[in-house]
């Protein structure tokens, strides 16, 4: 009875200690984050945001980065790790709206700013969320509000590709997970085969209708934009340059050149941002060249520079 009893004994704590090991085994182990040691500064479009890394660069809680307006967040979760080129603890990150127009890929638009991140030689071991706001009414007709993205931009490939977004169309906003930090915009795809619109008889001239190696052969100086007419710069240059196109008519060509019906000259001209404006002397070698809006009477100034009154 005596043996029965500690046989019986013996099973239950074997039981029970392969029960609290069984136990055991179902943990999992956890990112370890240590003590606040950095304070990383994050400035999003002029709102600065501090937050604490540990020693090894670690994110210490998650965080919620947003521009005085919101238009702009940056989300990053807690135990992500951000170090700069040198591998140590990241101390600052920027976002910035870009002034200059990006020339847009050719299947898609620019809807609203360019931004750029910054540092971009920074290293982080998960993607970071960025979030945009849009407005609507950029948006092609035709296309579905839910099909707009956010894509990044490098000076020596081009537009990138992500394959995450999300939209929230009650919010007008976009979420992207960022996998570096450089130039990200949204972007809208192109209504695909879709007719160009019937061009309505107007007074100014039609600048774009005539042909930029027709000027440059002319004999005269010429003037030439090369940009695109849903360009927001690029509306506000039009009326400019059809002011300037009649008050030095035969003493100036004026000629707008659309990228997009253009590609050969956009190329040949190495044209990176819009709207841009070359000046030409009258054997159509360029003099200068000028990026983004251009005050009438800037123009004016360079004309008189010239020759040209």
């Amino acid at each position: 009875m005596r043996i029965a009893r500690y046989i019986f004994l013996l099973g239950v704590m074997l039981s029970l200690f392969s029960l609290f090991a069984g136990c055991q085994s179902d943990i999992s182990p956890q990112t370890t984050v240590g003590e606040p040691a950095v304070e990383l500064d994050v400035d999003v479009l002029g709102r600065t945001h501090t937050i604490s890394l540990d020693a090894e660069g670690r994110l210490i809680a998650n965080a919620s980065l947003a521009s005085p307006d919101g238009a702009v967040i940056l989300s990053i979760d807690k135990g992500a790790r951000l170090l700069d080129k040198d591998n140590k603890p990241l101390s600052s990150i920027w976002i910035k709206a870009e002034q200059e127009q990006f020339v847009s890929p050719q299947d898609a638009h620019i809807i609203g700013a360019v931004y750029s991140l910054g540092p971009q030689d920074a290293v982080f071991d998960r993607p970071l969320k960025l979030t945009l706001s849009y407005n609507p009414q950029e948006i092609p007709e035709g296309v579905r509000e839910s099909d707009v993205y956010i894509v990044p931009y490098d000076e020596n490939t081009g537009w990138g590709k992500y394959s995450y977004k999300r939209v929230e169309t009650e919010k007008n906003q976009v979420t992207t997970q960022v996998e570096r930090l450089t130039w990200h915009a949204v972007l809208a795809p192109a209504k695909a085969s879709s007719p160009q619109p019937t061009k309505q008889p107007t007074s100014p001239p039609d600048l774009a209708s005539i042909p930029l190696d027709q000027a440059l052969s002319s004999g005269l100086p010429t003037l030439a934009e090369f940009g695109r007419g849903i360009c927001v710069p690029c509306k506000a240059m039009k009326p400019i340059l059809e002011e300037l196109a009649t008050e030095y008519e035969g003493k100036l060509n004026v000629v707008i050149v659309e990228i997009d019906d253009h590609m050969d000259q956009t190329r040949e001209y190495e044209i990176m941002a819009i709207p841009t404006q070359i000046f030409f002397d009258g054997s159509g070698q360029e003099i200068t060249r000028h990026v983004g809006f251009y005050a009438k009477d800037e123009i004016i100034a360079q004309l008189e520079k010239m020759g040209i009154e």
